[in-house]
């Protein structure tokens, strides 16, 4: 006889233990997907944010490049366009965008300088502007940043260099100084992941005056003449030089090569070389001039 339709017979269930099993499956596969949700999440936002501070360097990398490329060309009143080539400050001449209305400084130049304050991380960049047309002093200030500039402006942060140089350069001597790369670690959680970024630019320095070089010979001609050549001295940028020659610490004259009269015996010889603004000294060297008849005799 079949049951009724509203008997119990029939109709089966899950059990007390089936539901709770069930509800714990679903809780352990509920949270390993919220877990997985949460770290996609955090992975995410970490990499944002990595990314953003990549971008800021590279902006810092981009505007530290522009201000190189814009480097003032050196006068005789600025004969050295770069005033500071540390490894994590550097200061040097650049052009300004807006001259002041009366502004005596002829061409509009302004000191530029980068540095990085290793205990927050940041890159700064601060600017000394004047309107004299005599330029001011470099200020001192070691510390970044430092007093005396006139702005002052956060480049990048999260900026791990610590000992490790920013700026590195071709040459030790400021004039010698053509090309700047700039090598910057950006990493928001040292220590921990994700590591640490890279990220470098390299300029050449196109405004960048080199100092010219000073060569010459001095060889004995006849009676008391002595024939000074500096035809091979050379300036980097093809400039026009100067010379001044010196016989026993004297001034003699100038030109590129010329005949001098001197008294019988050792002379010593040198050349100053200029370009308008830097110059170089050549070795000094020795010259004998013979006088038989006085008892002048050279080897």
């Amino acid at each position: 006889m079949r049951p009724g339709r509203g008997s119990l017979q029939g109709q089966e269930g899950f059990t007390l233990v089936e539901v709770l099993i069930t509800s714990v499956l679903m809780i352990v596969v509920l949270g390993a997907t919220l877990a997985a949700l949460t770290s996609f999440q955090q992975n995410t936002s970490a990499n944002a944010k990595v990314n953003e501070a990549q971008e800021q360097v590279r902006n810092g990398l981009d505007l530290i490049a522009r201000d190189l490329r814009n480097l003032a060309s050196p006068t005789p009143d600025l004969p050295q366009a770069i005033d500071r080539a540390g490894a994590q400050d550097m200061i040097f001449q650049s052009a300004g965008k807006t001259k002041a209305a009366g502004s005596l400084n002829p061409l509009n130049t302004i000191r530029v300088r980068f540095c990085l304050n290793t205990t927050d991380g940041n890159l700064y960049r601060q600017i000394q502007t004047w309107t004299s047309s005599t330029a001011p002093a470099v200020p001192a200030s070691t510390q970044c940043p430092g007093t005396g500039w006139t702005e002052t402006r956060l480049v990048a942060e999260d900026v791990v260099n610590t000992a490790r140089p920013i700026f590195d350069y071709n040459a030790v001597t400021p004039t010698a100084i053509t090309e700047v790369g700039v090598t910057v670690f950006v990493d928001l959680n040292p220590g921990k992941r994700p590591s640490e970024s890279t990220l470098q630019t390299s300029v050449y320095l196109r405004n960048q005056n080199r100092r010219p070089q000073a060569v010459f010979s001095v060889t004995y001609l006849s009676g008391t003449s002595i024939l000074m050549n500096a035809s091979e001295s050379t300036d980097p940028e093809e400039k026009a030089m100067f010379y001044d020659w010196k016989v026993d610490g004297t001034s003699v004259g100038d030109g590129i090569v010329r005949t001098q009269n001197v008294s019988p015996g050792t002379h010593t010889v040198s050349v100053t070389v200029s370009d308008g603004t830097l110059t170089d000294t050549a070795a000094n060297q020795s010259i004998c001039v013979p006088s038989p008849s006085t008892g002048v005799n050279c080897p």
